[in-house]
C-alpha cells in the first residue's frame, strides 16, 4: 500500500484491530449527526436514490469534456460517455474510468457540482501525474448483470474501455486505469476493480459506496433478487483487493456508513478509510475529491508489480 496524503493523515482512519474494535460500537442504523452536518437523503437511512440529475453542464472553467455515442450491446441502447483530459498535456495519458450515481449519468461528474475535471487540472499544474477521466451513462442498472438484459460493469470493460483504446484524437491508453465513483458508482468502481483485478487495476477511489450488508434487506433497484444479491455482493470478496490500493471516503453522517466501515474493516492490507462530517451529498463528495484525485495519479504514476 502506498503512502497517505497528507490531508487524509489530518482525518480519521480505519486499519486493522482498531477498526474492528470500533466497528462494534456502531448501530445497525448507522451513526450520530450533530444539528451542523449535511442530513442523509432516505427516509430509512439507507437510500441512495438522489435527485435526479441528468445533462449536467460542464464547468467552463475547466479542461475541456469531449462527448458522444456508441451502440452499447450491454445495454440495448445508444449510450453516451463523456471524456476530460486535462489541458496543456500532449501525448498518450493514462485514463480512469468513472462511474456515476444513481439518478445521475455520465456528465454529472464534469458539472459545476463535482468538477472533477477542474479538480484534476489543478493537480495536473500543481505537477501531479496527468491522466484522463471517463464516464458512460448506465442509467439504474447498477453495475451487474439484470434480469431486463442488461450490464453496466460489462458494457464498461467489454465496449466503452475499448472504445476509448481505439479513439486516436482521445488519445488513451487502457492497458492499466484507475477507477472513481460515488454512491452506486462508488459499489460499482469497487465490482469492476474485484472483477479486473490488479495490476490492470492500478487503483480505486470511491465516496459514499451504496452498499446493504444485509442479504434480506436491499432495495431491488440495487438487485433483482436474493440469489442476485449473493451472486453480486461485494461482501466476502474482501480478497480480490488484496493487491489494489484503495481509498474510501464517506461521511460520518453517511447512510451506508455502517456498512462501509464494516466492508472495509475486513480489506488486507486495510484500505486508505477517511472519514469527516457530511452526508450523502455533493458537498461532501467534492471537499474530498482533491486526495482521491491525487490518490489516483500517484498509483498510475507507479510501475505496477506483477
Amino acid at each position: 500500500m502506498t503512502g497517505l496524503p497528507a490531508d487524509l493523515n489530518r482525518r480519521r482512519l480505519l486499519t486493522g484491530a482498531a477498526g474492528l474494535a470500533s466497528l462494534a460500537s456502531l448501530t445497525a442504523c448507522g451513526v450520530a449527526h450533530t444539528a451542523s452536518e449535511e442530513l442523509p437523503i432516505g427516509e430509512h437511512g439507507t437510500d441512495d436514490e438522489l435527485p435526479i440529475q441528468t445533462g449536467a453542464p460542464a464547468d467552463p472553467s475547466g479542461p475541456e469534456v469531449v462527448t458522444g455515442t456508441f451502440d452499447s450491446k450491454h445495454m440495448g441502447r445508444p449510450t453516451k460517455w463523456a471524456v476530460a483530459r486535462p489541458s496543456g498535456v500532449t501525448g498518450t495519458l493514462p485514463v480512469v474510468l468513472v462511474a456515476h450515481a444513481l439518478n445521475t449519468d455520465e456528465s454529472s461528474i464534469f458539472g459545476k457540482a463535482l468538477n472533477m475535471q477542474g479538480v484534476l487540472q489543478e493537480y495536473v499544474d500543481g505537477g501531479g501525474t496527468p491522466y484522463a477521466i471517463a464516464s458512460a451513462a448506465i442509467g439504474r442498472n447498477y453495475f451487474h448483470p439484470r434480469t431486463d438484459g442488461t450490464d453496466g460493469a460489462a458494457m464498461l470493460l467489454d465496449e466503452f474501455l475499448p472504445m476509448l483504446a481505439a479513439d486516436k484524437a482521445l488519445n488513451l491508453r487502457t492497458d492499466r486505469f484507475g477507477l472513481f465513483g460515488w454512491s452506486m458508482g462508488g459499489y460499482g468502481a469497487l465490482r469492476i476493480g474485484s472483477i479486473v483485478g490488479a495490476p490492470r487495476v492500478a487503483a480505486i477511489a470511491v465516496s459514499s459506496p451504496a452498499m446493504w450488508a444485509d442479504p434480506t434487506a436491499f432495495p431491488q433497484r440495487a438487485f433483482d433478487s436474493y440469489d442476485d444479491y449473493l451472486a453480486n455482493s461485494l461482501f466476502g470478496q474482501q480478497d480480490r483487493f488484496a493487491r489494489i490500493p484503495v481509498l474510501i471516503s464517506i461521511g460520518s453522517a453517511d447512510q451506508f456508513y455502517t456498512y462501509t466501515r464494516q466492508w472495509a474493516s475486513q480489506l488486507r492490507p486495510p484500505a486508505a478509510f477517511g472519514t469527516s462530517a457530511g452526508g450523502h451529498t455533493n458537498r461532501y463528495w467534492r471537499s474530498v475529491l482533491p486526495e482521491q484525485v491525487e490518490f489516483l495519479g500517484r498509483n498510475l504514476a507507479l510501475t505496477p508489480s506483477t
